[in-house]
């Protein structure tokens, strides 16, 4: 499987994980993975996953009050919390035969911005998120970053277990996660993402004081008749 040294947003990640799938005796059942967990070049644990798919999305590693986390997926129907460095679970979800299934996490993370015009000495202030591009200004202008803060809400992509092919966004509270309680929820109402866009490409984040505060912008898919325009609930296919 692919190692990744750097994380989906494009943050040089700390904690990364490299999966590799085991055989079932049965061939009526699906492959397991063994998946390895890595500080840096260093491996600190592993633990294995029954079912090898989406073994390595299913694994973000954050920070919070200057402690490391991650949201990850032992058990495919269920979202855990484990602690970094020394990779212990501290809670979560119990694996549900109706439950959730998770796909891929996303924790947004951002650094604050400060532009300085050299002549005047003007001053802007500001966030730019992990997954923006890095920002081209003239010479005439300095910008400072401020370190990587992690935002308060976690992103899963999955689907109800049984549920249609479509992937769904959900909403995990990280303040409860750090203390080993997964609160998810469907925040922004029932959301399909669009196919073959990875989560972290499919939110796209702003935010403009005094004027508003943290706001995201959403890919997402929809299936219409060409002739009436209606929606097509995926449930009548």
């Amino acid at each position: 499987m692919k190692t990744r040294s750097v994380d989906v947003t494009g943050r040089q990640s700390r904690f990364w994980v490299k999966a590799e799938p085991i055989e079932a005796k049965d061939p009526r059942v699906l492959p397991s993975a063994l998946v390895r967990v890595f500080d840096g070049d260093h491996q600190i644990g592993a633990y294995e996953r029954n079912l090898a798919g989406w073994a390595e999305p299913t694994f973000e590693a954050f920070q919070w009050d200057g402690e490391w986390f991650a949201l990850y997926a032992p058990d495919y129907t269920s979202t855990r919390v484990m602690h970094l460095p020394d990779c212990s679970d501290i809670g979560g979800e119990e694996p549900a035969s109706d439950g959730f299934c998770p796909v891929e996490y996303y924790v947004p993370a951002y650094r604050e911005r400060t532009t300085t015009n050299r002549k005047s000495g003007q001053r802007f202030t500001g966030w730019r998120f992990s997954m923006d591009a890095d920002e081209q200004v003239g010479p005439e202008y300095e910008i400072e970053l401020g370190p990587w803060t992690t935002v308060s809400t976690g992103f899963v992509a999955g689907c109800q277990w049984g549920d249609d092919k479509t992937w769904k966004l959900e909403c995990i509270d990280l303040p409860l996660a750090v203390q080993g309680k997964i609160v998810r929820t469907a925040r922004f109402g029932h959301v399909e993402l669009a196919h073959g866009i990875s989560l972290p490409k499919s939110l796209e984040f702003d935010r403009h004081p005094p004027f508003w505060d943290l706001r995201a912008t959403l890919i997402r898919q929809e299936r219409r008749d060409v002739a009436t325009g209606a929606l097509i609930d995926p449930y009548d296919e």
